[in-house]
């Protein structure tokens, strides 16, 4: 498959993702643009993929990740990032604005793990099998994580909304 096609295809959903994985419009651009260049080193394997779209996420997934690596050791050897930034947010008056700035708090507060697969599941539609391809963990566990997450989304949000 080509890259303009990926791109076509999964390239919203892609920043969609990282933008509320990574917190940050910035880092977002950033880390898709170093999946595509991954995705670009990769053509001898497009033979070998039978899911296009899980192995686009699982790269996606994987750059995000190290980007997240290196973002912990920056802040380690002492530059300093904002304890709480605000996930990107998509609205159209005051009312969803407030919603969406509550559901973006209590997503904040999840455990990674969790955070991930709910906005797989939720964000970007994608089914349980596809986020246990993704994710590398079995259908059973990540409808688990997203259950607990869920969970405790709605407790955080009681009386919020």
């Amino acid at each position: 498959m080509k890259l303009d096609e990926l791109y076509d295809r999964y390239g919203e959903k892609m920043y969609h993702y990282l933008a509320l994985r990574l917190g940050s419009s910035e880092d977002a651009e950033d880390v898709l643009q170093e999946t595509f260049c991954r995705l670009a080193r990769y053509s001898v394997r497009w033979a070998l993929v039978r899911n296009p779209k899980a192995f686009v996420f699982k790269v996606l997934r994987n750059e995000a990740n190290r980007h997240l690596v290196r973002r912990t050791q920056q802040r380690v050897v002492g530059q300093k990032y904002p304890e709480h930034q605000n996930l990107p947010v998509f609205v159209i008056d005051d009312a969803a604005e407030n919603s969406a700035a509550i559901i973006s708090q209590a997503l904040s507060q999840l455990p990674d793990d969790q955070k991930e697969i709910i906005i797989l599941r939720i964000f970007q539609d994608f089914s349980f099998k596809e986020i246990a391809a993704v994710c590398g963990l079995s259908i059973n566990t990540a409808a688990s994580r997203y259950r607990y997450g869920i969970e405790k989304l709605r407790s955080s949000m009681e009386g919020k909304v």
